[in-house]
């Protein structure tokens, strides 16, 4: 039977696929068993994970954030696993076969990273509000210069050249004060503003077996299969007959 005779192929093939249609129930449910048991035995690994959130804040040293200098920190701790998701949050993981041992490891990781973002926190609010309180002693040294100036030029006992130096210097040091102000105010709106580290979760659980996935996986490749097996046998079945006759 030539292919000339034969218009509508895709017909016979969906009819055939039809008549077998047991095959797309058996093939993708072998596959999916194996997939699933396979994915596990090449992903296994602990069987608790905890995992914990901390949030950095203002801190941007790449010492206290960059998930390779982290991790150098703690050397003694096995299955650690750093991760920044996003600016500002860093994820601690930790890995093991004991509950406890994962929580007591997870804990003391926590505990070791918040104190040194705390310890950095601290001294870059104390070293801001030395300099602004330096600034603030600044500002108030060029008020009264400016004050002085403005009294001297509205008193009227100066003489011309007197009246332009004592101008001058009232120009200035208002411009000094205008640039100390402006650092001030700045100055103060960044530690109004500025965002302390904190831990904003800690949990420990079972690690994930990603068996939703891995079953997902294995009926799609599972159909796909069934479909190249029935294709091939729906042809050969073809061949055969086109060769006998």
């Amino acid at each position: 039977m030539t292919a000339e005779k034969r218009p509508f192929v895709l017909y016979e093939y969906l009819r055939f696929f039809w008549q077998r249609k047991w095959w797309f129930l058996l093939i993708p449910l072998a596959t999916i068993v194996l997939t699933v048991i396979a994915g596990r035995l090449l992903l296994l690994g602990e069987k608790y994970t905890g995992k914990a959130v901390v949030f950095t804040g203002s801190i941007d040293v790449k010492e206290l954030t960059d998930p390779k200098n982290i991790e150098a920190k703690f050397p003694e701790a096995k299955n650690l696993d750093i991760v920044v998701p996003e600016e500002q949050y860093v994820q601690i993981k930790v890995k093991g076969d004991n509950e406890q041992a994962v929580s007591r490891e997870l804990k003391h990781v926590v505990s070791e990273y918040s104190r040194e973002l705390e310890r950095h926190s601290q001294e870059r609010i104390d070293v801001t509000t030395k300099y602004l309180h330096a600034l603030e002693e600044r500002e108030r040294a060029l008020q009264q210069k400016v004050d002085y100036y403005s009294k001297q030029v509205q008193s009227g006992r100066l003489n011309p050249e007197q009246l332009d130096d004592i101008s001058d210097l009232l120009v200035e040091s208002e411009n000094n004060l205008t640039e100390v102000m402006e650092r001030v105010n700045r100055i103060r709106g960044n530690l109004v503003f500025y965002e302390k580290p904190a831990v904003l979760s800690e949990t420990v659980g079972k690690s994930n077996t990603y068996t939703g996935q891995l079953a997902a996986i294995g009926l799609v490749l599972g159909l796909f299969l069934t479909v190249v097996w029935l294709t091939l046998w729906k042809y050969v079945l073809d061949a055969r007959r086109y060769y006998s006759s």
